[in-house]
């Protein structure tokens, strides 16, 4: 808790020294991310979640820096086959996230933004079932840290597309049973998301 608190103070001081910026832009974010967990005896990006959240934005001369703020779903999923009852396996993981990254400008190729950061990530609440049964294995750890590559386009003026891949630094959950699975967890996702300036981007 205490490193949660000292990180929500660390956030609202870089807010409140971007909002005195004459190049400082916000706004809200939505989206879609596809996740993956390594070492769960599963393959594929089958899990599907929600990603919703708000941003700052500070341009400089010759890069920006952006933060954000956001809830974001993760886990994994098995897929079943349409001519069987079973649900198979079924990871849903919750968080709350803030990524910290630097974009800079591309004009080489398709002026696409190219972005790298780190997130730091808390855990709200998590589920584990097989076959609509709960089966909660060890328990998650409460904090994620993660770095991410990804790819940002203008759409219109103030509306842009951003494509993210993001992976866990450390383990999310030290050891793993399934199916005698015994290898540290890390978070893998691919997200899609809309990103839209209130006050236009400079």
């Amino acid at each position: 808790m205490f490193t949660m608190n000292k990180n929500l103070i660390v956030l609202l001081f870089i807010v409140h020294s971007f909002s005195y910026s004459q190049n400082f832009s916000a706004g809200p974010i939505v989206g879609i991310n596809t996740s993956q967990v390594s070492n769960d005896n599963l393959s594929g990006f089958n899990k599907i979640g929600l990603k919703l959240g708000g941003f700052v934005h500070q341009t400089f001369e010759n890069f920006d820096l952006q933060m954000e703020l956001q809830y974001i779903n993760k886990g994994s999923r098995e897929n079943i086959g349409r001519n069987t009852y079973s649900e198979g396996y079924r990871f849903n993981v919750n968080y709350i996230e803030i990524p910290l990254l630097i974009q800079k400008s591309n004009s080489y190729i398709y002026d696409i933004d190219i972005e790298l950061g780190l997130i730091f990530g808390y855990l709200l609440n998590w589920t584990e079932t097989i076959n609509g049964i709960d089966e909660a294995g060890d328990d998650i750890n409460s904090i994620e840290y993660s770095f991410l590559i990804g790819f940002t386009k203008q759409i219109t003026q103030q509306l842009y597309l951003n494509t993210r891949l993001s992976n866990s630094l450390f383990p999310v959950r030290g050891t793993f049973n399934k199916l005698d699975g015994e290898d540290p967890q890390y978070n893998t996702c691919i997200s899609f998301s809309l990103y839209y300036f209130l006050n236009k981007r400079n």
